[in-house]
């Protein structure tokens, strides 16, 4: 049986083996790259007017995103623009997009992301030098997204498992958590015209979640992660058009998508 938190998606592109510095800034504070990474948030806002017209994106729950700084942002991870979707749409409130450390591999494109995208380390000697700059980002008052299904699985019908890594910086940290979440609709009106294979994607901030210490770390951790995975995945059933349930077919996505 497949492991849907196995990264599967093949985009027809392979990176370059890549291997960070051993003191790789994985929270470049650089006036220079701040700079940089500011004028391609504000580029990729104005080429994302495209996408997200023919996509019928609409954003919903935005009094929810100004309400927490220096939270973890989790989200169902269903498209190959969902990142830049969250990303740009945070005004005045800059937001870190980790993503696999293999995204380094593809040049030019990954000297774009890089400077908006912070690389989850594979060997372990970087791993404590991300989860120490994680930590101190989030005291900073910096929003850091993660996405807890790990892989990308396009128009997934359906709420995935939520591995703990992401819970894991709220809980040491005591970090609110500000859950989004991706739904699907039937195109209306001139939506048919572009989406007659696939459907609308509607992108919902939540409510933010605050962690309640438990007796044990542990149990703080598998609670905190359960719950939050709980309310994305009642939010999606209740307002997505497509979905399943229990491994259950509820409404059929596929008489729009192949």
């Amino acid at each position: 049986m497949q492991n849907e938190n196995e990264h599967t998606y093949d985009n027809g592109f392979h990176p370059k083996e890549v291997h960070l510095k051993p003191n790789y800034k994985f929270y470049n504070q650089n006036i220079f790259f701040r700079f940089f990474a500011w004028l391609t948030v504000v580029l990729t806002r104005l080429w994302l007017i495209f996408p997200r017209f023919f996509m019928g994106v609409k954003t919903t729950g935005r009094k929810n995103k100004r309400k927490v700084k220096g939270a973890i942002m989790v989200s169902n991870h269903i498209h190959p623009l969902d990142a830049f979707f969250l990303a740009a749409s945070l005004y005045g409130n800059k937001v870190y997009v980790t993503m696999l450390e293999s995204n380094l591999g593809f040049g030019f494109v990954s000297r774009y992301m890089r400077i908006a995208a912070v690389p989850i380390p594979t060997e372990r000697r970087q791993i404590k030098r991300f989860s120490e700059q994680t930590e101190a980002a989030l005291k900073k008052g910096k929003n850091i997204l993660f996405y807890p299904e790990a892989a990308l699985m396009p128009y997934c019908d359906h709420i995935r498992n939520f591995l703990p890594g992401a819970f894991h910086y709220a809980v040491s940290c005591n970090a609110p958590i500000l859950p989004c979440c991706f739904t699907f609709h039937k195109p209306k009106g001139i939506q048919k015209i572009f989406r007659r294979k696939k459907p609308v994607v509607h992108c919902h901030y939540l409510e933010p979640y605050f962690i309640t210490p438990k007796e044990t770390r542990r149990e703080t951790l598998e609670t905190t992660t359960q719950e939050v995975h709980d309310i994305i995945h009642k939010f999606f059933v209740e307002h997505s058009d497509f979905y399943y349930k229990d491994g259950i077919k509820i409404k059929d996505m596929n008489s729009i998508k192949k």
